[in-house]
């Protein structure tokens, strides 16, 4: 026996080797970073604009901008909601997700304004301690308080802070306020004030040293939203001021306009807001042509883009013109997929347009421009918006669908000796249709006349679940047993297949990820994390069942493969998969080699799964830092000692998962005492424990039930999907137990009954 685990342990190296070779390959790809450092970086903020909307207005400078620049959609989500516009200029000047406070939130003011009847400068001595000589955001302190308690930690004005060290001038030219009257009432009503804009380059003394947030901005125009409009010579005026200045530069300037239509929508019909919009969309691209004019495409970088969506599922936009980007697909290490990048994204990409190191504390990543032949890539990104936003759309309609059929399939099992035989017979291929859903619906994504299409979506899952069912079905009528081991080992293999090539799979699909939804880009999403731990732990079970201790040892095989896929930086680099499957699988491994189970073993895979993590964050950290993602960060805290980053992390996703830290805390609780409680009942029933009169004897079982309600619990703490995680899990394990019941019951002759039910 010895000898033969040595032979395997080669095998298995080999195979680890090929799947980090194969994983390099398709991860790594041609994403370039930025040639050289640039003077002066320019941010011109559009907002409520993505890619259809540039494709339907009239806005011939942003077009020819493109057309030498490389572009991108941008997710606009805090979270689970869409970001305001405070949230999203936050996220942009912290470099990661970040939340607006609840009061003052978007009030910034010069210290010549007035401000609830008294001259600002007041105000700011309160606040800040002193009157500064540039744009103040009244809302500071509430913000750093806010974002301490996110479960995100955004540090507010971390760009800001970064900029002022290395020397680099900033100034903010934006206003957005938007309130029927609000020129002439001060102190102004509630939201009355828009100027979020500035919290993008201010540091975290709340402070920009130069621009222009005020009121003198604004121009009288009758037939404008709210009655104003921006003054473009007044921007112009504005911008110049800081941008004609020696030494290096970062200046912001909002299309104003656009934010006041959106807020002035809901009390105009729907033929004025489209007038009013065009018209807004036409002075944004006529004031972008101004400002291009002052650039110099030789020295200086231009980022447009939208930091907040025209509608909850819609995604923004991102172009940068930069020295050496010409063209192409920007993508980021948080991202790892062309054509898309996050809000946090763009603070690392000023710092290192400027040349200018990116600070640990920033979850973003900077931009980096991958493929380059993709044809029009403006129709490319609105096709995948429009994917996106229609799997958001009718994921509660697919959702419905699959818990009713998977609830009439139960009832009919539980109650299959009522019914004729014929219909008992044909219980178990419509079972292993239910698992064939799975995969369906992964592949399903790949047919470009489904994409978008509800019917025609159905009507491909049908055909593929009912090819999985067959081939389910004459596997196990070849030999009995068979037919589970199909159904499941083809949700595991598709997903694991999948993940080797990059995961186009996942994209937009049912249980993948939606781009709108930026919980995730490449690798696997919590709902297929779900599906394909669970169902890995069910085939192994399986394995074991069918093949004795030769099953044993290919279940672990399977398991530690799994693992690999999903964790290795260049693949899923999953960290709330590894933290659960781990634990899961390990468990599931010592219950089938008949190991027991005690606090001895609980703790080696607790250590166990902080080594597995420390690995694959080794392996990112030797990969060359434009790619490198956050296991790196993770390996640089751990060796440098600062373990508190994984509890901390780890704390966040839980309360983010269950919506605050009381509401964590009670549910820690109720879990623990649900597990005592289970415990106790099986004790009770003489099923466990050392008096146990019937005891559990099918060890697969057993392990499989271990496994899985530790990925179950785990995979709640590890991950920020809610009760998603457990809940998916049900859509393999039901079906699962539904052949187990069948198997045993010799009414249904179908699916043979499993060997060894003693071992």
């Amino acid at each position: 026996m010895s000898g033969r685990r040595r032979r395997r342990a080669p095998r298995l190296l080999a195979l680890a080797a090929a799947l980090v070779a194969a994983g390099t390959g398709c991860a790594s790809g041609a994403a370039e970073g930025i040639e050289r450092p640039v003077e002066r970086v320019l941010v011109v903020s559009l907002p409520y604009t993505d890619w259809a909307t540039v494709e339907d207005a009239d806005m011939p400078v942003l077009e020819d901008l493109v057309d030498h620049s490389a572009i991108a959609d941008v997710t606009t989500r805090i979270g689970r909601r869409s970001a305001t516009s405070t949230d999203a200029y936050l996220t942009l000047g912290a470099g990661t997700r970040a939340v607006a406070p609840a009061v003052d939130t978007a009030v910034a003011v010069e210290p010549e304004e007035t401000y609830g009847g008294l001259p600002a400068g007041e105000f700011l001595a309160r606040r800040l301690g002193e009157v500064p000589e540039g744009i103040a955001y009244l809302g500071i302190g509430a913000a750093i308080d806010a974002n301490e308690s996110s479960p995100f930690g955004a540090e507010v004005g971390l760009l800001g802070d970064r900029l002022a060290e290395a020397g680099v001038h900033r100034a903010v030219v934006a206003n957005a306020d938007a309130v029927e009257g609000f020129v002439s009432v001060d102190p102004p009503p509630e939201g009355a004030y828009a100027r979020g804009a500035a919290t993008v380059l201010m540091g975290s003394d709340g402070t920009v040293p130069d621009g222009a947030v005020g009121r003198s901005l604004l121009a009288d125009d009758p037939r404008a939203a709210f009655g104003w409009r921006l003054d473009h010579g007044k921007v112009l005026d504005a911008f110049d001021q800081a941008w004609d200045r020696d030494g290096r530069v970062v200046a912001l300037v909002e299309a104003s306009d656009l934010g006041r239509v959106a807020a002035y929508g809901r009390l105009a019909s729907a033929s004025q807001r489209r007038a009013l919009r065009e018209q807004a969309l036409a002075d944004a691209d006529a004031l972008l042509g101004a400002l291009l004019e002052r650039v110099d495409p030789e020295q200086d970088a231009v980022i447009v883009l939208s930091p907040v969506s025209s509608s909850p599922s819609a995604l923004g936009l991102v172009a940068l013109r930069a020295p050496g980007v010409d063209g192409g697909l920007l993508q980021s290490a948080t991202t790892r997929r062309d054509g898309y990048v996050q809000l946090a994204d763009v603070a690392p990409t000023v710092l290192e347009l400027l040349g200018e190191p990116v600070p640990d504390e920033m979850e973003g990543r900077p931009f980096q421009v991958g493929t380059r032949d993709v044809g029009d890539r403006t129709a490319h990104l609105v096709e995948a918006a429009e994917a996106a936003a229609f799997r958001d759309d009718t994921l509660p309609l697919a959702i419905t669908g699959i818990t009713a059929l998977l609830v009439v399939l139960a009832l009919a099992v539980r109650f299959r000796r009522r019914l004729p035989p014929r219909a008992r017979r044909l219980l178990p291929p419509l079972v292993y249709g239910a698992l064939g859903i799975v995969p369906a619906s992964f592949l399903v994504g790949q047919v470009g006349a489904a994409r978008a299409n509800l019917p025609a979506q159905a009507v491909v899952v049908v055909v593929v679940a009912t090819l999985v069912a067959v081939a389910a079905d004459r596997a196990e009528a070849w030999r009995p047993g068979s037919g589970p081991l199909v159904a499941v080992g083809a949700i595991v293999g598709l997903i694991g297949v999948d993940l080797l090539i990059g995961a186009p799979l996942q994209l937009n699909t049912l249980f993948g990820y939606s781009v709108a939804v930026a919980g995730r880009f490449t690798g696997v999403g919590n709902l297929a994390f779900a599906l394909f731990g669970s169902a890995t732990i069910v085939l192994a079970g399986l394995l074991a069942d069918r093949l004795g201790e030769r099953g044993v040892r290919l279940a672990v095989a399977v398991m530690a493969a799994v693992v690999v896929v999903e964790g290795l930086p260049m693949l899923g680099a999953d960290v709330g998969g590894v933290l659960s499957m781990v634990p899961a699988f390990g468990l599931t491994a010592l219950v089938l080699w008949g190991r027991p189970v005690g606090w001895r073993e609980v703790a080696g895979l607790a250590v166990g799964t902080l080594a597995v993590l420390l690995v694959f964050a080794l392996v990112d950290a030797a990969r060359p830092a434009e790619v490198q993602t956050h296991l790196a960060r993770f390996a640089d805290h751990v060796l440098s000692g600062r373990w508190d980053t994984l509890t901390k992390s780890l704390g966040r996703r839980w309360q983010a998962s269950l919506g605050g830290a009381e509401l964590a805390g009670w549910a820690t609780i109720g879990t623990a005492m649900a597990t005592a409680g289970a415990y106790a009942a099986l004790v009770a029933a003489g099923r466990m424990g050392p008096g146990a009169t019937r005891p559990l004897r099918h060890r697969p079982t057993i392990a499989a039930a271990a496994g899985l309600g530790a990925l179950a619990v785990v995979g709640l703490v590890a991950n920020d999907s809610s009760v998603a995680v457990p809940l998916t899990m049900l859509i393999v394990v039901g079906p699962a137990v539904m052949l187990r019941v069948l198997a045993e019951d010799p009414a249904v002759p179908a699916v043979a009954a499993p060997p060894g039910g003693g071992r």
